[in-house]
């Protein structure tokens, strides 16, 4: 496998950063989780604010609907993910080919991680299909509280392995 470009290399890890975001809570013995967002100061004194009559006469006709908290998670389209795994495994297949045929015509392993692997074609199987199923993993973990973020990360690794296929498959033969 080649060297990546850094500019490559921060869009993948920025991508995987942004889905893989969650929003952070302080510690705050509270129920309501929007409650940290607002803030507010604590009056030591027991009077009442002072608001303009006008405020509040108004506040009072204005016609009030019940809100409805949503409890559903917006899920991704049927298909979405297991076309997105699919695409993963077949990624790292044609990878592992990719990375065989330019190891065959003289190019060199640039990756620390694969490079004793290659010398050794049933362990560089076996680290690719271990990290397809990492992979496919974490984003199934992601998948169940965020749907979307699930599909962008996978999203983002199967850009970055085309990229990286593409530029295997660009490598002279002999």
């Amino acid at each position: 496998m080649a060297t990546i470009l850094p500019s490559i290399r921060t869009l993948f890890l920025g991508t995987a950063l942004i889905c893989c975001a969650s929003t952070a809570f302080a510690q705050v013995p509270n129920s309501d989780p929007y409650d940290s967002l607002f803030v507010t100061r604590e009056t030591a004194s027991t009077e009442q604010p002072a608001i303009r009559p006008g405020l509040v006469t108004a506040a009072a006709q204005m016609p009030t609907a019940p809100i409805q908290p949503r409890t559903e998670i917006r899920q991704t389209p049927r298909g979405l993910m297991p076309a997105l795994y699919a695409g993963n495994i077949a990624l790292q297949v044609m990878d592992t080919h990719s990375t065989f045929r330019a190891l065959d015509a003289g190019m060199v392993e640039s990756n620390p991680v694969m490079q004793w692997t290659t010398d050794h074609p049933v362990a560089f199987v076996s680290m690719k299909a271990a990290a397809t199923a990492t992979t496919i993993l974490v984003a199934e973990k992601i998948r169940k509280k965020y749907p979307w973020r699930a599909a962008l990360f996978m999203a983002g690794v199967n850009t970055a392995y085309a990229l990286i296929v593409s530029h295997n498959y660009r490598a002279p033969t002999r």
